[in-house]
């Protein structure tokens, strides 16, 4: 046993002996050819392959309303005009002047201008209502105008408004029955008689030869 042993102890101490043997000529090589051994590739690891994910989609941007602009101020400006009235509108309110002098706005125009209820009007030195004013009368306006929106703000009127002739009704005369006339039948001529045929006249009587004397 004991020898059983030892003789595998030296086949052990032996293969060790070899071993380091031709570990130390590998690593006295590889200075001389000045290269590192290579080391032992490791296997390329598959990463799982994802599943492609869709971008999410986007809402529409809504947009912001637009701030509307501050609307201007209406600014009320004076104007004055002379001129002859064209119209009066008593229920509207209104008269239509044709100016002749006044403000460049209202210079050589025919305007409308709103007559408030309130305004005192004077025709010829009197207070009078807007009915009593007219056409061809003289004015003279001033007041304020919005836009081309006037308004009256005092109304002196003179003169006399043109009153035109009511048409009189037009008489058409009626046409009287014409009489029919009958003609007269015509008298028809009796035809002529035919002239006789007028005789045939007699042949003349021939002279009958005398007898000769015998001697």
């Amino acid at each position: 046993m004991r020898m059983r042993r030892t003789a595998a102890a030296i086949v052990i101490a032996a293969a060790v002996t070899v071993s380091a043997a031709g570990t130390g000529v590998a690593y006295a090589a590889s200075p001389a050819t000045g290269k590192a051994p290579a080391a032992a590739k490791k296997p390329a690891s598959t990463k799982p392959t994802k599943a492609p994910t869709k971008a999410p989609t986007k809402a529409p941007a809504t947009k912001a309303p637009a701030k509307k602009a501050p609307a201007k101020k209406k600014v009320k400006v004076a104007f004055s005009a002379n001129g002859t009235v064209t119209a009066a509108d008593a229920a509207k309110g209104t008269i239509t002047v044709k100016v002749t002098s006044g403000t460049k706005d209202v210079k050589g125009k025919s305007v409308t201008i709103a007559v408030p209820s309130s305004l005192q009007i004077k025709l010829n030195g009197k207070r009078v209502a807007l009915s009593a004013l007219g056409a061809g009368q003289k004015v003279q306006i001033t007041g304020t105008r919005i836009d081309a929106a006037y308004t009256a703000a005092k109304l002196v009127a003179t003169g006399r408004k043109t009153v035109k002739p009511a048409p009189s009704p037009s008489v058409t005369p009626t046409p009287a029955p014409s009489e029919t006339v009958t003609p007269a039948p015509e008298q028809t001529e009796a035809p002529e008689a035919p002239e006789a045929p007028e005789a045939p006249e007699a042949p003349e009587a021939t002279e009958t030869p005398e007898p000769a004397e015998s001697a």
